[in-house]
């Protein structure tokens, strides 16, 4: 057996990176790019007013001040969009409007507010009573970002702001890494579909489901192959087909019992073993191989070791393949509720229920740790990773991780 960390590293490092593909900006969210984005434009491409007010000469308000306010006569305005290129003389201004370019020669913009307007021998003016220095209230040509600036890093995921400043950018079409395509099969004579009649000693397939929404979830295309029966002829034509996409994912029939034969058919369809039997509760018997460039998972059947080992594996191979670093677990801290114990002969996931109470987090195990108990996933919140033999006291202070669904 292998720990969960050599495991990790292995999946990294045997997983390729996939092709690139140019898409639509509107198809871009939760991809990768592929490319470093360099601008080629400044933004702003020009000096603008960040306020609604008037356009000055700095040096006219040099002597301004409550008692002797400076007049400056009004012969104009700017609209935002606009393309004047207005020089001021002195003793002048214009009316600005926020985003509008700035006269070349005004090097400040004094808000509306700020000013009172006169009229006097029917011209109007307005009456300014401080010195504004330069650069008040303008945004300077390159100010946010310069012309052949590196602006996003190749590999970096598409959230709501990459895609805001790919807009901004002015970016319609976008290199990225093309998402795997993943099959998923369920295997084993007790297990039937979603919707149909179960018999006593029969369960509904939940881990095509959970597989189907976290490949989605990571950036994989899921395509459901169906349920195997644990025969080896009808197995060989499901993983034939299963292996035609980029990751193939099978839950169930790969520990060590007479009817978990898959590994058997995976390495007779030439899949090479990297690792089978993963230090770790639950999830030991995890398979993880390769044919050529097509990666295979095998995942054990009870429903709480599929999901957390695809969140600790799976994952991994998900964000290689798509252009990602190696997912890094966001962590927190918080306080025993009940003393935590590992007494088996492996590392263990504990699932554990995270609460904040009295400007403190309170962390508790779910009441129970069972393989087979998919509710401590819906229900629990947080894994305390625990070595073989840890312990853990009631108040101590301990990091789990946060468990994503």
């Amino acid at each position: 057996m292998i720990s969960i960390e050599e495991a990790k590293k292995l999946v990294w490092e045997h997983t390729p990176v996939l092709g690139k593909e140019k898409i639509s900006i509107f198809d871009s969210i939760a991809r990768v790019i592929a490319e470093n984005i360099v601008s080629e434009i400044n933004v702003p491409p020009f000096n603008r007013s960040a306020m609604d007010g008037f356009a000055i000469i700095s040096e006219d308000t040099k002597y301004a001040t409550k008692e002797k306010p400076v007049l400056l006569e009004v012969i104009g305005e700017i609209k935002a969009g606009e393309t004047k290129n207005l020089v001021i003389e002195n003793g002048k201004t214009v009316l600005i409007m926020t985003g509008a370019k700035v006269p070349v020669n005004c090097e400040s913009v004094i808000k509306i507010e700020d000013i009172e307007e006169i009229v006097k021998n029917g011209k109007k003016y307005i009456k300014i009573n401080r010195y504004m220095p330069k650069g008040e209230n303008i945004s300077t040509k390159g100010e946010d970002i310069k012309e052949g600036e590196i602006i996003i890093k190749k590999g970096t995921f598409i959230d709501s702001a990459v895609f805001s400043m790919i807009a901004y950018l002015g970016i319609d079409e976008i290199n990225v890494y093309k998402k795997p395509t993943v099959a998923i099969l369920s295997t084993g004579d007790e297990i039937k579909n979603v919707g149909e009649k179960i018999n006593e000693g029969e369960i509904y397939d939940s881990n095509s489901y959970s597989i189907y929404a976290l490949t989605k979830k990571y950036g994989g295309i899921p395509k459901l192959l169906g349920i195997s029966k644990d025969r080896p002829e009808l197995l060989d034509r499901f993983i034939k087909k299963g292996l035609q996409c980029d990751l193939f994912i099978i839950s169930g029939g790969v520990s060590e019992g007479k009817y978990d034969i898959v590994v058997d058919v995976l390495k007779k369809n030439g899949v090479k073993l990297i690792f089978h039997k993963v230090a770790i509760k639950p999830g030991k018997p995890t398979f993880f191989g390769k044919k050529n460039k097509k990666i295979v998972f095998g995942l054990p059947g009870y429903p709480v070791s599929t999901y957390i080992n695809f969140d600790y594996l799976v994952k991994v191979a998900i964000y290689k393949m798509t252009g990602r670093t190696i997912p890094e677990k966001f962590k927190f801290s918080g306080i025993l509720e009940k003393d935590v114990e590992n007494k088996g002969d492996r590392d263990e996931f504990i699932r554990m229920i995270s609460k904040i109470r009295d400007n403190d987090v309170y962390i508790t195990p779910y009441h129970s740790q069972k393989s087979g108990v998919l509710s401590s996933i819906l229900y629990s919140n947080a894994i305390l990773y625990l070595k073989k033999g840890e312990k853990r006291k009631k108040g101590e202070k301990v990091v789990v991780e946060y468990l994503e669904k």
